[in-house]
């Protein structure tokens, strides 16, 4: 997770208290681990804390300090410092043999001198960086060409296959049905199927925190077919009733290019994942859609979501479809 330190900073080792012009004083006990449990030693937890406003610009700029604490021989560190805001940011980042990890607390209340509660311990998991290989990865932006027609994508050339785009496989097979006049008239579906049996999608929870937040294998079962996407909004519906599936950032596994052997068992496959879910907009002529962004492992049977973002086999992609996440 990368937090954008906001102009000064002041960099402190151990848990001394960071310089700050007011506000209650607070304490937080990190605990930093592996993936086995084991602790890590000697690693600096980055804690950002509110300091002022600035004046101008409108409210004001808001300046932040920065205190960094060390984690001991159990993985320990503690941070103090003072803030007039109940959020904290904290983070463990750039370390050579693991992905950054961290998050945002936030403080229930405060009396006149401390931050309640007072020294809440939060557990840090750091994965480490194992087997990150390359990838075809990027972020999307395209049109459905019109309603109610199944159209090819090809995942690889990253393009609508034949005769719409220059794709050869149909990786994915898009649909958009349904009606859309206007914005308060929007009845559309999206329908995501494959081209082969056993190709499919599943959902998958994400590793919050982590910048590395699949799973580190796709699983070998449980796809399915098809997915349907749906948004709703009528006239003079208020919004507690519209429905938009697109919402939220749901995680996918996919499986494509299914080959099966004389048994009836996958003999080849590929497999892939996506961050965020799909994006569209209604059952209309080029109908927007997003994905943002996905991954595809091109090694036969190699179920490895480890990405490499310095090895992504799209060459030359712009800071708009290029993707840093492993």
């Amino acid at each position: 997770m990368k937090i954008e330190l906001l102009l000064a900073t002041i960099l402190l080792a151990h848990a001394t208290i960071g310089c700050a012009s007011g506000g209650p004083t607070l304490q937080m006990t990190f605990k930093v681990t592996d993936e086995s449990g084991g602790p890590l030693t000697k690693v600096p937890v980055h804690v950002v804390l509110f300091d002022h406003l600035n004046p101008g610009g409108g409210f004001g700029n808001p300046i932040y300090k920065e205190v960094i604490c060390l984690t001991d021989t159990q993985g320990v560190a503690v941070a103090q410092g003072t803030s007039p805001d109940n959020k904290v940011c904290y983070e463990v980042k750039n370390l050579p043999s693991h992905y950054d990890e961290g998050g945002v607390y936030s403080f229930r209340s405060s009396s006149v001198s401390r931050w309640q509660p007072w020294n809440p311990t939060i557990e840090l998991v750091i994965r480490p960086i194992l087997n990150p290989v390359p990838m075809y990865a990027r972020k999307l932006e395209t049109n459905i060409p019109t309603p109610a027609h199944k159209y090819g994508f090809d995942l690889m050339a990253s393009d609508w296959v034949a005769p719409v785009g220059k794709g050869k496989t149909p990786d994915f097979i898009f649909e958009v049905t349904g009606h859309a006049t206007g914005v308060e008239d929007n009845d559309s579906k999206l329908t995501l199927s494959f081209s082969n049996p056993l190709d499919g999608i599943q959902p998958f929870n994400s590793i919050n925190g982590s910048d590395f937040h699949s799973p580190r294998q796709a699983p070998l079962d449980g796809y399915q077919a098809k997915l349907e996407l749906r948004r709703i909004r009528k006239p003079r519906q208020l919004s507690p009733d519209w429905i938009d599936d697109t919402k939220g950032d749901t995680n996918y596994f996919f499986r494509v290019r299914t080959v099966l052997g004389e048994d009836g068992k996958i003999k080849s496959a590929l497999y892939g994942k996506i961050y965020g879910g799909f994006k569209f907009g209604g059952a209309v002529e080029n109908c927007y859609l997003e994905i943002k962004p996905y991954y595809l492992n091109p090694e036969p049977n190699s179920r490895n979501m480890e990405f490499d973002p310095k090895r992504n086999l799209f060459r030359k992609l712009d800071q708009f479809h290029e993707v840093t996440a492993p």
